[in-house]
């Protein structure tokens, strides 16, 4: 055994197949680089996801008081917007049809043995009525009426989404709610939306007592672009010279109220620190109710829309004097007003109310605004609560320091998104409902 061969070799077998390996079989070949390929992909999937949580950090306000709710939420939010964004690029259709169908269908719809609920139509709009059970409410009254108007940027959203949150206000106040599905920008754009809450809110007052409600207990609530028709609603019923009765109220949740100056102290910070809603997003969404031409996005973002109308009395209507009065109030001047048509509405109060006259905001009624330090639409509620205020009207306003933009409804999405300072806005927005209806 321990002989030499002649012509035998003296290297071990195993070391041979080494030197000498087999040739692969393109079986082998394959899944190697399918290996590869997982190698990649993974380390690329790693890195990514250690960018976006850093990016998510990076940009997440430090007042946030639940940040692990609030984090998961932008990693959601994120993505999701990126594949829209992917989606308009590659040429497949606009991003907010991609977002509407596969947002929340009828399936999430509430069902509750305290409440009736209809779909129907006021005067061809088509809204969902909430109408708690004749048992429950007291007999031989009538009931107080709300009309809601959901928010989405004017362009997202729907009645189906915002069922859980307006049933639970019709539950909680007692009163009969209109969630109004409004039609939708960009394919209907200013005045249609609004035109479209106005005419049901007109019904609503017209055919009251069908309802069981008392026709002078109705309001007007709504959130984000819905607190802007609520507000936009409220200006042209106080103007209107019918015989209808006055509203009772607008609730005014996180509302979008200027398209005139997006360098306010709110959007300034919005563009480093946001949870849900960066300032070109806003500046989008105002611009597709508008004009949909997405191309004056960054004139609109440095106020170069309005550069000519900054001695005008438009600018003394958004005067960052209302937000801090040791600034110096703008002193208009006999500026010429002569902007493009397709953004002359800008200055129309019905799609931007506080561009409304001191004299309109007078006969506004009792208002509850609701305003969060996290939100680059702070500075619009503050403003508009200080003219009114400024007007005569009774108004309260609730800020909420360490909030942001639509955390009152983040559960519409997922129930693991609903969050303390959320709940407590809804129990205020309830409140200021039953205690003034």
């Amino acid at each position: 055994a321990g002989i030499d061969r002649v012509g035998a070799s003296h290297e071990p077998r195993w070391k041979k197949s080494c030197i000498f390996p087999a040739k692969n079989t393109k079986q082998e070949r394959v899944t190697a680089a399918g290996m590869g390929v997982c190698k990649t992909v993974t380390l690329l999937t790693a890195v990514g996801a250690a960018v976006l949580a850093m990016y998510m950090y990076s940009s997440m306000p430090p007042e946030v008081t639940e940040p692990g709710k609030a984090v998961m939420f932008k990693a959601v939010f994120i993505p999701f917007n990126l594949i829209g964004s992917t989606y308009e690029a590659l040429g497949y259709g606009a991003k907010a049809d991609l977002l509407r169908k596969i947002g929340v269908r009828p399936a999430l719809l509430v069902s509750d043995s305290h409440l009736d609920i209809t779909d129907t139509s006021f005067s061809g709009v088509r809204v969902r009525v909430y109408q708690p059970r004749a048992q429950e409410a007291a007999k031989g009254t009538k009931m107080a009426g709300l009309m809601y108007f959901h928010g989405g940027g004017w362009v997202l959203s729907s009645v189906y989404a915002y069922d859980p949150l307006v049933g639970r206000i019709a539950k909680e106040t007692g009163a009969v709610v209109v969630s109004v599905e409004y039609r939708l920008a960009p394919k209907h754009k200013f005045p249609t939306p609004f035109q479209d809450c106005v005419t049901a809110t007109q019904h609503f007052l017209q055919h009251a007592i069908e309802y069981g409600v008392d026709p002078t207990r109705i309001g007007v609530v709504g959130d984000s672009s819905g607190g802007n028709l609520a507000a936009a609603v409220a200006l042209k019923l106080a103007q209107d010279k019918t015989k209808l009765p006055p509203l009772k109220l607008q609730a005014l949740v996180n509302p979008a109220l200027q398209a005139f100056d997006f360098q306010t102290p709110s959007y300034f910070r919005g563009y480093t620190h946001y949870v849900n809603l960066p300032p070109k997003l806003m500046i989008g969404f105002w611009i597709q109710y508008l004009n949909n031409n997405v191309s004056l996005i960054d004139k609109f973002s440095s106020n170069g829309h309005t550069a000519a109308l900054r001695k005008s009395r438009f600018a003394t209507y958004v005067d960052r004097h209302l937000l801090n009065d040791s600034l110096p109030k703008v002193t208009p001047e006999d500026v010429s007003i002569d902007l493009p048509d397709d953004i002359k509405d800008i200055l129309n109060p019905y799609y931007a109310p506080l561009m409304a006259e001191d004299a309109d905001l007078s006969g506004l009624p009792d208002t509850y605004i609701v305003v969060c330090g996290i939100d680059v639409l702070r500075d619009d509620g503050i403003m508009y609560a200080k003219r009114l205020e400024m007007a005569g009207v009774q108004v309260k306003l609730a800020h909420y320091p360490s909030g942001f933009h639509g955390i009152m409804t983040m559960n519409l999405a997922l129930k693991h998104f609903e969050f303390e300072i959320g709940k407590q806005m809804l129990q205020g927005v309830v409140a200021f409902v039953r205690d003034h209806l």
